[in-house]
Order: structure tokens, then sequence, then C-alpha cells
């Protein structure tokens, strides 16, 4: 080998060797700090899902109790509907009733107007 590219050679390796061990330093901090990166953004992930998951089943819950609380609705107005039914059944049983006891005593009346009448003929 030329002495003169010899001494070219360990110059340029000389006046590098800080600007490689640089390039080196870099490399392996940020291996280290996409490393860290990737640890954090896992469990973060982690996290929100945890989070989600509580989420989910409080909001699971809600709607169940809103389901329950509807049909409770729905069997107390279905119940409350049974009831007036009922109760406007009785009504109009006791209108019959009524009716049947005016139409007798319109009867009533109509016989002591005949009776009035033949009395007052006598």
């Amino acid at each position: 080998m030329d002495p003169n590219t010899l001494n070219s050679f360990l110059l340029d390796l000389a006046t590098n060797t800080p600007f490689v061990a640089f390039l080196i330093w870099m490399y392996t901090q940020q291996r280290k700090d996409l490393k860290e990166q990737r640890d954090d953004m896992k469990s973060l992930r982690a996290d929100s899902k945890a989070e989600e998951n509580l989420l989910r089943e409080r909001y699971q819950k809600v709607i169940e109790d809103l389901g329950k609380d509807r049909i409770e609705m729905r069997e107390s107005l279905e119940k409350r509907i049974l009831s007036l039914e009922k109760s406007i059944r009785k009504l109009f049983s006791l209108f019959e009733s009524l009716k049947s006891v005016k139409e007798t005593v319109d009867e009533l009346k109509i016989k002591d107007q005949v009776k009035d009448q033949v009395r007052g003929l006598q």
C-alpha cells in the first residue's frame, strides 16, 4: 500500500471517527426511544381498551335498566287499562239497571195517572 494512501485513509478515519461514533450513538438512542414509545403506546392502548370496556358495560346496564323500566311501565299501563275497562263495564251495567228502574218508575207513574183519571171519572 502506498504511504500517501495509508496516510489519507488514517487521516480520514481519524477525522470521521467522532461523526461515525455520533451516528452510532444516535441510532442506538433512537432505537431505545422508539422502544419506549411502543411500550407507552401499548400501555395507553390497553388502558383505553379497559376504559372502553367499562363504559360499554355501564351503558349496557343503563340500556337494560331502561328496557326493564319500559316493560314495567307497559305492564302498569296494561293493568290500568284493564281496570278502566272493568270500571266502564260496571258503569254500563249500572246504566242498564238505572234504565230498567227508570222504565219501572215511568210505568208506575203511568199507572198512577191512569188511577187518578179513573178516580176523577167516578
